[in-house]
């Protein structure tokens, strides 16, 4: 389901107040400085699949990264930022900083990588009373915090000591509480329980808990309501804090005695992602990005943009970046200012920044088409690429302004700027693969598109997506997979890749050409064509991307093979509705605003038609 949004100037925390917070706890480095804290970037390697795989082991999480330089600069000087795409045997209950057992393990976590936070959360528990303080968040957190205590109770007493459900603030409004409560020589864990019982949790906005009242065994869940946001992103740490913080790749469980050196880190990170803006316009029903936001926009300023730019590519000799936009062309003063920032910044060495780094964003094809006269200033600015959320060309799935028309000019215009078209298409119920005379098809659009001048094209399927309006009624309909032949569909299967919503066609058929999909786009033919001398400046990327996707294809279909085959040879079985929010009662704190919607009971948090039909 959505979440609830604040009014007015509730969405907001007061302007200032993010530095506040972080000078507040930075008042305590000496002490602070002493407790190693590990921040681990959740990863399940099934889902290394179309359209990221390769070069996702290019680019660390931006999530834990910045939760990573957030405790950096309050104060937690010897934090670890781990990514396990890089570290696939990393335990936390064998790390060691300095010697030293950690005091704090952050979890950050997306609903397809879940299992793997679970399973980290469970080996810090064989540290018994040594554990460390854990604290799980990044989107998982956000949309169902209390799944992380489905399994709690008499047979498994393992959880989280707290769930963020927000952003790096509401962490380091969590954490200025509870080093509040710590005493001389004690630990993080301690000094939380101390202050989960006296009950100074309640005031920080955005976090799920034990109740001080309940035990693992029986447990109770306390929900302090929805967080705040930081409207003016200058305020979040610097880009650079992150990166120096980053654990290098090896075999191994436990840390390595420094992170990667500052002379190494863009062979590792040769991609480094920023947050440059958050909010969308649009309010698409399979898009949970609106409500997350509250309905803001938020954004750095043009000055601060390319400052991150310019100070991560002086400190690393990173040249490349992805901005982690919603819609990066969403109000046109943003987007003119900014470009024209980065258009006149100059580096040390006297040389422009537009001319030294590249960086792509994400935007919607109506947006940019309407401002299509700043792409001249947007490439003098560094910007080589757009991810365009198309989703459907013909608009029968959802209409964001997007022609077949409009596109075929707007592209030709990023070609002649150099600014790389990249779409992102969705196969939905009843498109057919094929259609004669018709744009319908899912070939026929993504020829279209390659035609048009796409240099690459990313094709997911319709699912329903947590936090978003269509959630529940798809559930409700009884045509969501929950397993096939006895086989649970996990977490890491909800990824756009896998077709887990029966329809008029078989599923294996329509998993089938989800993968032909990609095939029509990228195969040696299509590598063969992009070697023609068209006239286009981007000859040489399209080339790249097809003979990448290329690879990625057969990787992809190999991967998700096993996945089809039950979808052909195993009986499904199906969601009778959504899963519950939560299988443990939850307390609401007085006051707090909900981060449900009317309709939800007070006391458990399960929708009330599932708590009847239980009954």
């Amino acid at each position: 389901m959505e979440l609830t949004m604040r009014k007015g100037n509730d969405v907001f925390v007061p302007p200032g107040g993010y530095r506040r917070l972080e000078a507040l706890l930075a008042k305590r480095r000496d002490e602070l400085s002493e407790l190693p804290v590990v921040v681990l970037s959740c990863f399940d390697p099934s889902t290394r699949l179309l359209p990221f795989v390769f070069y996702d082991s290019w680019i660390f999480p931006a999530g834990a990264r910045a939760i990573a330089g957030a405790v950096h600069q309050a104060g937690f000087t010897r934090t670890r930022a781990v990514f396990q795409l890089w570290n696939k045997n990393f335990r936390p209950s064998q790390a060691r900083f300095d010697g030293k057992p950690i005091q704090m393990l952050l979890t950050s976590s997306m609903q397809m990588h879940s299992t793997r936070a679970f399973a980290a959360i469970q080996d810090a528990w064989t540290l018994g009373d040594d554990r460390p303080l854990i604290i799980a968040g990044g989107p998982k957190a956000i949309y169902e915090p209390y799944h992380y205590w489905k399994s709690a109770g008499p047979k498994n007493p393992v959880a989280p000591d707290a769930v963020v459900t927000g952003e790096a603030y509401v962490l380091l409004d969590l954490l200025n509480v509870v080093v509040q409560f710590r005493g001389r020589g004690e630990t993080l864990r301690v000094a939380f329980e101390r202050a989960r019982h006296e009950g100074a949790l309640e005031s920080v906005p955005g976090l799920v808990y034990l109740d001080p009242q309940a035990t693992l065994q029986e447990p109770m869940l306390v929900d302090t309501g929805l967080q705040r946001l930081v409207q003016h992103l200058d305020e979040m740490p610097q880009e650079v804090t992150g990166l120096r913080l980053m654990e290098p790749p090896h075999r191994g469980m436990s840390l390595s005695a420094t992170p990667i050196p500052d002379s190494q880190v863009h062979k590792h990170a040769k991609i480094v992602s920023l947050l440059l803006t958050q909010g969308c316009k649009f309010n698409c029903s399979y898009c949970p990005i609106p409500a997350m936001n509250q309905r803001s926009w938020r954004f750095r300023s043009p000055e601060g943009i390319a400052h991150q730019l310019r100070s991560v590519h002086e400190a690393f000799g990173i040249r490349h970046f992805f901005g982690t936009d919603d819609n990066f062309f969403n109000r046109r003063e943003t987007a003119e200012e900014t470009f024209a920032a980065l258009a006149r910044t100059t580096l040390s060495s006297g040389k422009p920044l537009g001319r030294k780094v590249r960086w792509s964003t994400e935007a919607t094809q109506f947006d940019t088409y309407k401002n299509r006269d700043l792409l001249p200033l947007a490439r003098a600015g560094g910007l080589t690429g757009i991810w365009f959320g198309i989703e459907d060309l013909t608009a029968e799935l959802v209409n964001k302004g997007q022609k077949p028309e409009v596109t075929i000019e707007l592209f030709r215009e990023l070609h002649a700027s150099s600014i790389m078209p990249m779409a992102m298409m969705m196969f939905h119920e009843g498109q057919p693969f094929y259609t004669r005379d018709s744009l319908y098809g899912l070939s026929n659009q993504v020829n279209f598109l390659r035609k048009a001048g796409a240099i690459s094209v990313q094709v997911t399927t319709h699912v329903p997506a947590v936090g978003t309006r269509e959630y529940e009624n798809t559930y409700q309909s009884g045509k969501v997979i929950d397993s096939l032949g006895g086989w649970q569909v996990p977490d890491s299967a909800i990824d756009g890749n896998h077709v887990i919503v029966a329809g008029q066609e078989a599923m294996w058929k329509r998993q089938l050409k989800l993968l032909m999909g990609y095939g029509a786009f990228y195969n040696p033919v299509n590598i063969f064509r992009a070697h023609r001398h068209d006239g286009s400046p981007l000859r040489y990327k399209r080339i790249l991307y097809q003979t990448l996707g290329t690879g990625a294809v057969l990787w992809t279909a190999a991967k998700v093979l096993p996945f089809l085959t039950r979808l052909l040879v195993s009986r499904p079985k199906f969601h009778a509705g959504p899963p519950l929010q939560s299988t443990v009662p939850v307390r609401k704190v007085t006051g707090a605003f909900s981060r449900l919607p009317e309709g939800i009971e007070a006391n458990a948090l399960i929708p009330l038609e599932f708590s009847k039909r239980a009954a």
